[in-house]
C-alpha cells in the first residue's frame, strides 16, 4: 500500500462520503437513508473544514519559507505564528507537564 499525503487522504475520504451521499439517495428506506445522508452531510462539511485549514498552514508555511530566503525574520514569525494558531485552534494543546516530571524523560 502506498503512503498518501494527507490531502490526499482528505480528499479521497470526501470522495467516499460523496458516494455514501448518493447511495443513501437511492434507499428504499426512507428514514435509514435520511439518517445516513444527514450524517454523510456532516462528515463532508467536517472534511471540507479540515481541507481549508491545511491549505491555511500550508500557505503559512510557504510564506515562512520564503520569509526564510529573504532572511525576513518579522514575516518568519508571523508566518509561523499564523500556522500555529491554525493547528492549535483545532486541536487541544498538550501541556508538558507530564513529560517534565517523568524521570525516563528527564535531561
Amino acid at each position: 500500500m502506498t503512503p498518501k499525503s494527507l490531502t490526499d487522504t482528505i480528499l479521497s475520504l470526501k470522495q467516499h462520503t460523496a458516494q455514501i451521499i448518493e447511495t443513501s439517495n437511492q434507499s428504499i428506506d426512507d428514514v435509514i437513508s435520511n439518517d445516513i445522508r444527514e450524517m454523510a452531510l456532516n462528515d463532508l462539511l467536517e472534511i471540507e473544514h479540515t481541507i481549508e485549514h491545511i491549505e491555511h498552514i500550508q500557505a503559512s508555511l510557504n510564506t515562512a519559507i520564503n520569509a526564510l530566503d529573504t532572511d525576513n525574520k518579522y514575516l518568519l514569525k508571523d508566518a509561523l505564528f499564523s500556522a500555529m494558531h491554525t493547528i492549535n485552534h483545532q486541536s487541544t494543546v498538550r501541556s508538558f507537564d507530564k513529560y517534565e516530571s517523568a524521570p525516563s524523560l528527564a535531561g
